[in-house]
């Protein structure tokens, strides 16, 4: 069946369908030839030795496939909703039974920089935004643009794979500004990628109908009707039907589907023999400047979350009562009204549901994996760009900052090795995923890599390290316009342009108000035990017990039993700060004692002390006593 309606994409899904048996021996040819002259090379794989079954054998590379989705949290990977008398509805239960159920899970997962293209650019060179420089999603120096001016552009994971062997195949949303005009024209496949279908425009439009692809090259689209923006509406749907069976005989073109399918076409056609490095990069759970506040679910799943409450409570977070304790910024900012409730509600909703097309996608890679007999020799990860804030702490609409809801994110992993059902509380970062799939494809990389490979982890779940995590920020005041990807705390209105970072309202707030969408702040922080530490540029610091204080409510930074703590985040954030290579992935020192376990220890000292004076002056006395 033809995946869509236009003849020029027609011909390019037969065309895949066709000759990508015959096109990938000739690549697996090309790729071995070409090996010695890329910017990596074949190392001594750490990897476990392979299953022989299958049509694998002992020496075989395994594949990877990397599923990443864009602004979803941690809540919305395990959200769940009753209907009152009804069954629990599960928002990805795919992605649990047959990843997280099937692998392991990393409970302390963080990004460094939570912003889509300095955190997108971390996954695939292994390095904090302070040393790949691609610092911010607005070009010429962010995005895209910024990206392809800098060594990261021809020195990542797809370069290095790719040079050693591998068919590298890229499918969604690539790095912002990547098709936006004057900056890109969307016609470059960037170096390192075998397969490439990427969809332009993504961080100006984030459209799930009326999209463009490159398509290796040519220009394919749009597939599908965007509507206006004066309406604010897409001019068509997808069938009920969709994507299998389509009852109006239309094609299906919604986005989250159609990536699905093209990447199971992509691994479909690579030779059986040659390993993969598969990017799944999905728009969703992202908003789309349409109505609702939100992003576009599949028809399939339109209102299924509906009534669904936010993730948060007040309790945790939601709306927060007494923000003293926390940056000036959020002590100036406003409750949210009632009018900001219903609109984040709505938009947490429909997050919910477009997750669910991503979810079908996840069966449908894991299906064509397991019909190919590639599923056993096949690591998996799941995981997100940066996470997003629904309220707490005031907060909407955005990431930027360093909190839990925007940096600590779902990570899934299975493969080769790693036991089912299994969970790990060590701390790792999107910087270690790119040293995680060298280490496991025997492949090393030409430039220094600032994060580590957590396989041992996965494969061992109760071993742990003390390397700690930077957090770091360098956002352009600007970003929070572009890129910010929800609505601000304005009255529904037209849609001033493309331009604003909202689902189809008015996104471009006053000063005044502005503090209730997460602002684009410049700051460092770290991630250490179970302390998160922050410095803000004006001074302000901030200190969380994360095990006894998840949810971030409690400011311990003047609290003087933990200056022995603060003190030492504080110079071990100042060794992250500018470090490179091997400095990052340093392990800490111990933790200085409390001052309350100080104070113990030396009432305990003085007790013992205490107690050896009385045994003395004891035994004198009897001395005494027995000279007489």
């Amino acid at each position: 069946m033809d995946m869509f309606a236009q003849p020029r994409t027609q011909s390019r899904a037969l065309a895949v369908a066709r000759l990508a048996l015959a096109a990938s021996v000739v690549v697996l040819l090309a790729s071995l030839v070409f090996a010695g002259t890329q910017n990596a090379k074949a190392a001594p794989s750490h990897a476990p030795a392979k299953s022989s079954k299958a049509g694998t054998s002992a020496k075989q590379r395994p594949s990877f496939v990397v599923i990443q989705t864009d602004d979803q949290t941690l809540d919305q990977l395990y959200a769940t909703f009753t209907v009152p008398g009804g069954v629990p509805l599960v928002a990805m239960p795919n992605t649990l039974d047959l990843i997280a159920a099937k692998g392991v899970t990393f409970n302390r997962y963080y990004v460094s920089y939570p912003l889509c293209c300095p955190s997108r650019v971390s996954l695939l060179t292994g390095r904090y935004a302070h040393n790949h420089n691609d610092r911010g999603n607005v070009p010429p120096e962010g995005g895209y643009t910024g990206f392809s001016i800098r060594q990261a552009y021809s020195h990542n994971i797809a370069t290095w794979l790719q040079g050693a062997g591998y068919r590298t195949i890229h499918v969604g949303k690539f790095l912002n500004g990547y098709g936006d005009e004057p900056f890109d024209n969307g016609r470059t496949v960037p170096p390192g990628w075998s397969a490439w279908h990427t969809v332009l425009n993504a961080d100006t439009d984030h459209y799930y109908y009326g999209y463009t692809l490159n398509d290796n090259g040519s220009i394919d689209g749009p597939f599908g009707d965007p509507g206006s923006w004066e309406t604010r509406e897409y001019g068509k749907r997808d069938d009920f039907g969709c994507p299998n069976a389509p009852l109006d005989g239309s094609p299906c073109l919604y986005e989250t589907d159609v990536f699905s399918r093209i990447a199971s076409e992509e691994i479909a056609g690579t030779s059986p023999e040659q390993p993969f490095y598969l990017q799944l990069d999905y728009t969703a759970p992202h908003g789309d400047f349409r109505r609702p506040a939100g992003p576009e679910p599949a028809t399939r799943h339109y209102d299924t979350f509906a009534g669904a409450p936010f993730p948060h409570g007040s309790s945790q977070g939601f709306n927060e009562g007494n923000v003293n304790d926390k940056p000036r910024f959020i002590r100036e900012a406003p409750y949210l009204s009632s009018s900001d409730i219903h609109t984040y509600r709505v938009y947490y909703q429909k997050a919910l549901e477009s997750l669910r097309a991503v979810d079908d996608g996840v069966k449908q890679i894991v299906d064509t994996l397991g019909g190919l007999h590639r599923l056993r020799n096949t690591y998996i990860i799941f995981t997100s760009d940066n996470g997003f804030f629904y309220g707490e702490h005031r907060l909407t609409g955005g990431k930027f900052l360093a909190y839990e809801p925007s940096t600590h994110l779902p990570f899934l992993m299975r493969g080769p090795g790693i036991k089912p059902g299994t969970e790990t509380g060590q701390l790792t970062a999107n910087i270690d995923i790119a040293p995680t799939i060298l280490e496991l494809a025997g492949v090393e990389a030409d430039r220094s890599i600032d994060g580590t490979s957590f396989y041992p982890y996965a494969h061992d779940p109760s071993l742990r390290s003390r390397r700690p995590i930077l957090f770091e920020s360098f956002v352009e005041t600007n970003d929070v316009e572009e890129n910010g990807g929800g609505p601000a705390a304005a009255p529904v209105s037209v849609a001033a342009g493309k331009s604003g970072g909202g689902p189809g309202i008015n996104t471009r707030p006053n000063k005044a108000s502005a503090s209730i969408a997460a602002p684009p702040k410049n700051y460092y922080g770290i991630r250490l035990g179970p302390y998160k530490y922050i410095e803000w540029p004006d001074g302000e610091k901030e200190l969380y017990d994360i095990t006894k204080d998840p949810y971030e409510l409690n400011n311990k930074v003047r609290d003087p039993n933990l200056f022995p703590i603060r003190d030492f985040l504080h110079r071990e954030l100042e060794r992250l700060e500018t470090c490179v290579g091997r400095v990052c992935q340093e392990v800490a020192p111990k933790f200085p004692l409390t001052r309350d376990q100080q104070r113990k220890i030396k009432l305990q000292k003085e007790k013992e002390q205490r107690e050896r004076e009385r045994e003395q002056k004891k035994k004198e006395e009897e001395a005494k006593k027995h000279h007489k």
